[in-house]
C-alpha cells in the first residue's frame, strides 16, 4: 500500500519577507507565520494523520505544533529535514550577495550542481540527504498518512522525486509557505498527488491595514571583549510577544528617527540617551525592514544597526524619562556563545551570525 505524505513549508518568517538567506539558522515565525500554521492546522482537521515528523529548527516545530495539538500526535524531530546549509550567505539578502557576487549568486540561481556557497551544502549532496531521508521516513510507515513539516529547499527535492525532474532543471510550480502538498510511496516509487498553487488565506493582526513606516537607528555596542550590550525591555512594548508567553525581551539600544532626523544623527542622539556616552556610531553593519508591532499598534519597521566599540561601562540612562526607565529594567554584555546558547527572546533575530560576521572583521558579503 503506499504512503501518503503531507509536506509543508513552514510559516512565514521576517527573514521570508526580507529575502534573506536563512538556512540552518534558527530564526521564528512571525505573526502571519503563526497564523498560517493555525490555519494549516483547521484545513486538515479532516483529515486522519498517522504521524508527525519535523525539522528541528524553531520554524518548522512553530508550524507544526498547532497540527499536533489538534490531532494529539507527538512532533518527531528529525534535523536531516533541515533546509540546506547555505553557509557564507546565511544572514545576507538575495539582493546582498547578488551585489558582492554576481558571478556565483548567477550560478546559485542556474541551480548549477558543481556550484557550493563557501562553507555551504552543495545541492547534490543536500538532494541526496533529502531523498534518503524521505525514503526512510516513507518505508517506515507503509501504507500510513503522514505530516512532514520542513522547508522550500526541502519540498524542492520532494517535488522533484515525484515529478521526476532533474536537479538542475526550472520548477514551474511555486512552494508555498504553510500550504499542504501531497505526495505518495509505494515500492521505490514517488508520485504526486496534489500540489499547491495558492497562497494560504491566514489573517494578521495588521491584515488590510496600510502600516506607517518607522525608521529606527539601533546600536551594537561591542566591549574589549567584544561581548555586546544589551537592554532588557518588558513586552508592554510589545504585546505580541506577550502573547506568546514572553514578560519581557533582551534587545539592543536605539530608537525611531525624530523628524527631520537622519539615521546617524539619531543613532547618535540614542547612544547619549540609553547609555551616556557621546561617540562617533561607525559603520553601518546591517539592516531590517518588516512588521513590527509597538504597544497597540503595528508598524513598518525600517532599521540600521550601527557598530559602536567601547570600553566596559555602566550606563547611565540620564536623558530617559520615567516610563523610559520602567520599559528598560535591566543592561548586560553579552558573548556571542551566551546570544547562542540562550533561550531567551533576543532581538534582532540572528544577532549570534551578525556577531560572528562583525568578530571575523567581515563586515561585508
Amino acid at each position: 500500500m503506499p504512503t501518503r505524505i503531507c509536506l509543508v513549508r513552514h510559516g512565514e518568517t521576517n527573514w521570508n519577507l526580507e529575502q534573506r538567506f536563512q538556512g540552518q539558522l534558527d530564526i521564528s515565525l512571525n505573526a502571519r507565520g503563526r497564523a498560517q500554521a493555525e490555519a494549516l492546522a483547521r484545513e486538515l482537521a479532516g483529515e486522519r494523520f498517522d504521524h508527525i515528523y519535523c525539522s528541528d529548527l524553531k520554524r518548522a516545530v512553530q508550524t507544526a505544533t498547532p497540527f499536533a495539538r489538534a490531532h494529539g500526535l507527538r512532533i518527531e524531530q528529525n534535523p536531516l529535514l533541515r533546509e540546506k546549509r547555505d553557509g557564507a550567505w546565511e544572514g545576507y539578502t538575495h539582493s546582498e550577495i547578488k551585489a558582492a557576487f554576481p558571478r556565483e549568486h548567477r550560478q546559485y540561481r542556474a541551480r548549477q550542481l558543481d556550484f557550493v556557497i563557501p562553507q555551504g551544502e552543495g545541492l547534490t549532496q543536500f538532494a541526496e540527504r533529502v531523498t534518503s531521508v524521505l525514503t526512510q521516513i516513507a518505508q517506515a510507515h507503509e501504507g500510513e498518512t503522514l505530516l512532514i513539516v520542513a522547508h522550500a529547499g526541502v519540498l524542492d527535492i520532494a517535488y522533484r522525486l515525484a515529478t521526476h525532474i532533474a536537479l538542475d532543471a526550472p520548477r514551474n510550480e511555486p512552494i508555498i509557505n504553510g500550504a499542504p502538498n501531497w505526495i505518495a510511496y509505494e515500492v521505490g516509487v514517488w508520485r504526486l498527488l496534489r500540489w499547491a498553487r495558492n497562497a494560504r488565506q491566514a489573517p494578521t493582526p495588521y491584515e488590510g491595514a496600510t502600516l506607517a513606516r518607522r525608521e529606527a537607528a539601533r546600536l551594537l555596542l561591542l566591549n574589549e571583549r567584544e561581548d555586546v550590550l544589551l537592554f532588557r525591555y518588558s513586552s508592554r512594548l510589545a504585546p505580541d510577544f506577550e502573547t506568546l508567553g514572553h514578560s519581557h525581551f533582551w534587545a539592543t539600544p536605539g530608537g525611531a528617527l525624530e523628524p527631520g532626523e537622519s539615521f546617524e544623527e539619531a543613532a547618535r542622539r540614542e547612544l547619549y540617551e540609553e547609555t551616556g556616552l557621546d561617540a562617533d556610531v561607525g559603520d553601518v553593519v546591517a539592516t531590517r525592514e518588516y512588521p513590527m508591532q509597538l504597544r497597540d499598534a503595528w508598524v513598518h519597521s525600517v532599521e540600521r544597526y550601527y557598530l559602536i566599540r567601547v570600553a566596559d561601562f555602566t550606563p547611565s540612562m540620564h536623558g530617559l524619562d520615567a516610563l523610559e526607565r520602567r520599559d528598560i529594567s535591566e543592561w548586560r554584555w553579552w558573548s556571542e556563545s551566551d546570544i547562542a546558547a540562550s533561550h531567551e527572546l533576543i532581538f534582532p533575530e540572528g544577532l549570534s551570525p551578525l556577531l560572528r560576521r562583525i568578530l571575523s572583521r567581515d563586515l561585508k558579503p
